[in-house]
């Protein structure tokens, strides 16, 4: 025997075989705080619903565009982004991650200048926000938003600049 003389090994075979037993014993018993303490629920009851076990936390979500009107008036529909999709070659990296709200239905939201937009094939228009309708499917719609930041798409809105006195006062 290397490293352990037969008094050493005999102790540590004492030891194992003497404290899982001890644990117990030292533990007492369990009681609750108080008799009537996290009860079982009713029979028949509805237990609310929890949230998705995820290995890592989940990103935070931004409703970037509200709307009372229907999604299917909300843009140009892409036919052949929409084919991308479902072959998962256009989608967003994180899904979810900005949303629309149109009049009951929630979308997915991508820009077209590269956030949160998943394009290995550069088929995107960067003056553009694209909405996925089931983009983590393969029943995937893409729906195209003219982007009217006029940091992206200066042209678009020069209505609303700063030196052309755009912005109203409330």
């Amino acid at each position: 025997m290397s490293g352990f003389d037969a008094r050493t090994l005999a102790v540590l075979c004492l030891c194992a075989l003497v404290l899982p037993g001890a644990a117990p014993a030292l533990a007492g018993a369990l009681e609750r705080t108080e008799p009537g303490h996290q009860a079982p629920p009713q029979p028949g009851a509805s237990l609310p619903i929890a949230p998705p076990i995820v290995q890592y936390a989940l990103p935070s979500q931004w409703m970037t565009i509200r709307s009372k009107e229907d999604w299917r008036k909300a843009g140009t529909f892409e036919k052949e982004l929409s084919k991308d999709c479902a072959a998962l070659r256009f989608g967003e990296i994180e899904p979810m991650r900005f949303r629309a709200y149109y009049n009951g239905e929630v979308l997915g939201v991508a820009f077209g200048h590269g956030l949160n937009l998943r394009d290995p094939g550069k088929k995107a228009d960067r003056k553009k926000i694209y909405l996925f309708r089931n983009g983590d499917s393969t029943n995937c719609t893409v729906q195209s938003v003219d982007n009217k930041d006029p940091r992206v798409n200066p042209a678009a809105n020069q209505a609303a600049t700063p030196a052309a006195g755009g912005f109203k006062k409330y």
